[in-house]
């Protein structure tokens, strides 16, 4: 690195005894060509991807002809072999085709997760459709910002009050009746691997979500590129522990699918639930698992407590920083050399994972940021703010380019081309992510966090400017600043957005009243402090240094009675007053908390209740009748 330094330092000092006065300094160049190209050789891992000439249907089609009584789906006592499965999809498609959908028109799929999901979507592709994902628990306002924004031709979806605008709402009951009137026999193939396959929504800095849009070969490229080195094939078995509008579901469902494996649907309460999934994790022999680091953490807890031993020989993390010292404890229990710990980059417009990093021991003690190198048919730079290429060691915005470079942004050619450029490199388009890295001279990649206010929270991805906007949209806000705050680094739970607000009138109640009808439970920030005026910088820009902690009374002790006991136990699990009819999930609770106070719950003194109990119960007087109840009845 000292000889790059002195290398860089002799060269820009000849370019800048040759320049005229007004040559700008953004015209010096750092590299020479020859140090360009081995630079742009070591942002690929020299591999690359043979051309993937199926859609994803087709390559399940495929699969489905070879184990065609295999179990593709799984979800409680329900199965679907591959046959069941690629049938009713072509049910499904030509049922969707009666219904008018054409090749290209998107479908609003707001659904539980189910094997008919799986079905669905997968009858979506067949009929040449692209399907558009949300949670039926998102706010009707997002609901409606995504129907209207995606220009749904239809909606699947059980809510009757879906706000779906033009689009025709369609209940899965009345879809599987229509589905039964016709044959199970192929449909005609449609369209080709660069259509469309879905439109997700991520955050936006507008105040809106924005639709990213993939297509079929963005994600065979992505399992063609891992399955040689992962292994997948027939003899495993996938958890979709993922809802269907996150990007890393994905993964788990066409991953799965596409190579033979069975799918394991987790119902989301034992998501929830780290000790009921990791019986589940045992009970189906779950070979290949998906996490987020915050979700693993829990898992861990859960394992140290288990006796059931885990199939488990893949597990990849991504959606957020992976803290490589939290799985010291796992490898305790379970050697390197039979189960694979990978650490996976990846962001939904580059198609959910474009670099990879095994993680054993060894990273773990030295606390690696590395997320690895290029998957195979990706390649990565490391760029300054003018674009130009940096070389290893020097910290500058992350480029992501190849196979997995998303179609882009529904309805925003101006981001679009702010966003997905030239490659000037390898050529196509790259696009540029908005994240901070380091190029190792080894061609690893090292993560340095975001540039923007974007932010990872329990592995959603977080526009605080989205958040903020929102609350500016409150005419009785007159400034507001969102922050991620950790209380405990080392206890990912903690984690939480918390607001900050000037009002001209109101209350900071109301304002969050108001949010909570716009934003997803996971965007909600979990506190609004009314300020008289932001801290600003000399500059005039926020000074997050003197925002001050959200004001938390302390802790009354526990008394004697259910009531005094839970409403103590939800105070401390929360780390804020609350009262005796709030809900736990309004008060900062999420459901990596709710985990923690059903254990805690014993220690006081009192039964331990279900999740779903506790979820249905959420308020401290709720949860306390409930108790008496149960100690009532033994």
């Amino acid at each position: 690195m000292v000889a790059q330094f002195a290398r860089h330092l002799a060269r820009v000092s000849r370019q800048l005894a040759a320049a005229g006065p007004d040559t700008p300094l953004s015209a010096i160049a750092l590299l020479d060509e020859s140090e360009r190209g081995r630079v742009v050789a070591l942002c690929a891992p020299g591999r690359s991807v043979p051309e993937q000439r199926d859609r994803i249907d087709q390559l399940v089609r495929a699969r489905a002809a070879e184990r065609p009584s295999a179990v593709a789906v799984r979800c409680g006592e329900r199965d679907l072999t591959y046959r069941q499965l690629d049938a009713r999809a072509d049910q499904i498609a030509k049922a969707l085709g009666w219904e008018g959908l054409r090749p290209g028109d998107r479908v609003g799929v707001c659904l539980e997760r189910s094997a008919e999901l799986i079905t669905l979507l997968l009858g979506v592709l067949r009929a040449g459709g692209v399907y558009v994902p949300m949670e039926p628990g998102y706010p009707a306002e997002r609901l409606a910002h995504t129907a209207a924004d995606a220009g749904l031709a239809l909606v699947v979806t059980e809510l009757a009050d879906f706000p779906a605008g033009r689009a025709r709402l369609l209940h899965p009951a009345e879809l599987a009746a229509l589905a039964d009137r016709f044959d199970a026999g192929p449909v005609p193939r449609h369209g080709s691997p660069d259509d469309p396959a879905y439109v997700i929504y991520t955050s936006g800095s507008t105040g809106r979500p924005k639709g990213v849009v993939v297509t079929h070969r963005n994600v065979t490229s992505l399992i063609a590129g891992t399955s040689q080195d992962f292994r997948f094939g027939p003899a495993d078995v996938w958890a979709l522990f993922h809802s269907v509008a996150f990007d890393m579901s994905v993964w788990e469902i066409w991953g799965a699918l596409t190579t033979g494996g069975r799918l394991v649907v987790v119902p989301s309460l034992v998501c929830r639930a780290p000790g009921e999934f990791h019986a589940q994790l045992a009970a189906e022999r779950v070979t290949v698992l998906n996490q987020t680091p915050s979700a693993f953490a829990q898992l861990i807890e859960a394992d140290q407590a288990e006796p059931r031993a885990l199939a488990l020989r893949l597990v990849s993390f991504g959606g957020e920083p992976l803290d490589t010292r939290m799985l010291l404890p796992w490898f305790d229990r379970h050697p390197e050399t039979d189960c694979r710990m990978v650490n996976l980059y990846g962001i939904t417009e580059t198609t959910v994972h474009s670099t990879w990093q095994v993680v054993g021991r060894a990273e773990a003690l030295a606390a690696s940021r590395s997320v690895g190198t290029a998957l195979p048919g990706e390649h990565l730079y490391v760029r300054d703010r003018h674009g130009r290429l940096l070389p290893p060691g020097v910290a500058g915005e992350i480029y992501v380019g190849g196979a997995g470079v998303a179609a882009g942004y529904l309805n925003r050619p101006e981001l679009n081309a702010e966003r997905f450029l030239p490659d000037p490199d390898r050529g196509g388009r790259m696009y540029r992510s908005g994240d901070q890295g380091r190029l190792l001279p080894s061609g690893r990649l090292e993560h340095l966090g975001r540039l923007d206010g974007q932010v990872k929270l329990r592995g959603y991805r977080i526009e605080l400017d989205e958040v903020r906007a929102v609350l500016l949209e409150d005419p009785a806000v007159l400034a507001a600043a969102v922050v991620l705050n950790r209380p405990d680094p080392g206890d990912p739970a903690t984690d939480r957005l918390d607001a900050y607000v000037v009002l001209g009138d109101g209350d900071p109640a109301a304002v969050r009243e108001r949010a909570a009808r716009l934003l997803p439970g996971y965007m909600m920030p979990s506190t609004v402090t009314a300020l008289p005026a932001l801290p600003l910088t000399v500059n005039g820009k926020l000074d997050r240094s003197l925002l001050p902690q959200p004001a938390l009374a302390p802790h009354a002790p526990a008394g004697q009675s259910v009531q005094e006991r839970v409403h103590h136990a939800w105070q401390s699990i929360v780390g804020r007053p609350i009262g005796l009819d709030d809900n736990f999930f309004d008060t900062g609770g999420n459901s990596m908390l709710v985990g923690r106070l059903v254990r805690r719950l014993p220690e006081l003194g009192l039964p331990k209740p279900s999740l779903r109990q506790t979820y249905v119960h959420s308020t401290v007087r709720r949860l306390a009748a409930l108790l008496e109840e149960l100690q009532a009845a033994g």
